[in-house]
């Protein structure tokens, strides 16, 4: 990726977050202004879902702008984990609000419910939901395109607010068609239920990513990516790892290729391979290969035909798959 092309990468991530940030806040201060009025548990539920929105919204601000520093001394991989401990710490809001509306919800079934200027309440949240449903669209795509976990669990958490004023909507609207109140704080404790499963989701995530768990997906690409491109020099490929950090994949393999090339050989074909990975599977990140020097078992999968240390003649050359190339190092005397 050209530093052109960088720059602009870096701004789109900077201005989704600018926008997450600042229709976040205008929305919380409408909901707010709705409950007031209305004094409806599932409109303060709603509300309380999207102070958790602006202080996720400040959180990904400043993971997105730490995680495009450039890599450095003390971290060699960049900086791009911030946004998983962004997305953590987004899901773990999700779950505090989602026990704040069940403790009013309750609430207010206990006491009994006192709301009123439903038609209102109404207007409110479906204006409310309408623009989330956008911004977070925006915010899950503008995520996924440049890689940045923070974005797409933000723009995801957004989504969930449509649905969290989805469900107050139709509380409210029981409400103002039956006259029974008591629809507003079971709707409620409706909507904290699937904001429990939203944030377990995100935080389930951001631990993984945490712990560098292995992306199916990545490797899957990887590994077709290999099999495509693969050389007769390419006798065997073990110990593929692969890691996203923020928007840059990691990648360390295992080749095994003849034990006779020497170094300057050796620094030629990691430079190959390390371009087939940044054209071919997209990798943004580094590409360490480790070479394996190739023992006499390999010979029937070899198809290198001027050998100088052949021992049995060429049979077949097996496929590269996921299962092949992510399985663990071979001793070099196996026989």
């Amino acid at each position: 990726m050209s530093a052109d092309q960088n720059g602009t990468a870096h701004e789109v991530r900077r201005r989704a977050a600018l926008i997450s940030l600042s229709v976040g806040t205008v929305l919380c201060a409408v909901k707010f202004g709705g409950w007031w009025v209305t004094d409806s548990a599932a409109v303060l539920s709603d509300a309380l879902e999207s102070t958790v929105n602006v202080a996720a919204a400040l959180l990904l601000l400043y993971s997105v702008i730490f995680s495009l520093r450039p890599a450095d001394r003390n971290h060699p991989y960049g900086h791009g984990k911030v946004e998983y401990f962004s997305a953590g710490v987004e899901g773990a809001l999700i779950l505090a609000a989602a026990v704040l509306i069940i403790v009013a919800a309750t609430r207010e079934l206990l006491r009994g419910p006192s709301i009123h200027h439903v038609d209102l309440g109404l207007l409110v949240v479906a204006f409310a939901g309408v623009v989330n449903f956008g911004l977070g669209r925006h915010l899950v795509s503008v995520g996924r395109r440049e890689g940045s976990a923070a974005l797409v669990a933000d723009g995801r958490h957004v989504l969930t607010d449509t649905v969290t004023s989805a469900g107050v909507v139709i509380g409210l609207g029981a409400v103002w068609i039956t006259g029974w109140k008591p629809f507003d704080p079971i709707m409620a404790l409706l909507v904290a239920v699937n904001i429990l499963r939203t944030g377990w989701q995100l935080l389930r995530a951001a631990i993984g990513g945490l712990m560098d768990e292995a992306d199916p997906e990545l490797l899957e690409s990887i590994t077709a990516t290999l099999e495509k491109h693969r050389q007769p020099a390419w006798i065997d490929v073990h110990g593929l790892r692969a890691v996203r950090r923020g928007s840059k994949e990691h990648v360390e393999v295992h080749l095994v290729i003849p034990r006779y090339w020497d170094a300057d050989r050796l620094h030629q074909e990691s430079d190959a391979i390390e371009q087939v990975m940044l054209d071919s599977a997209a990798i943004s990140g580094g590409v360490i290969v480790h070479f394996d020097p190739c023992r006499p078992q390999k010979c029937p999968g070899c198809l290198i035909g001027d050998c100088p240390v052949r021992e049995a003649p060429f049979a077949e050359r097996t496929p590269l798959t996921l299962d092949r190339v992510t399985r663990e190092d071979e001793p070099l005397d196996r026989p």
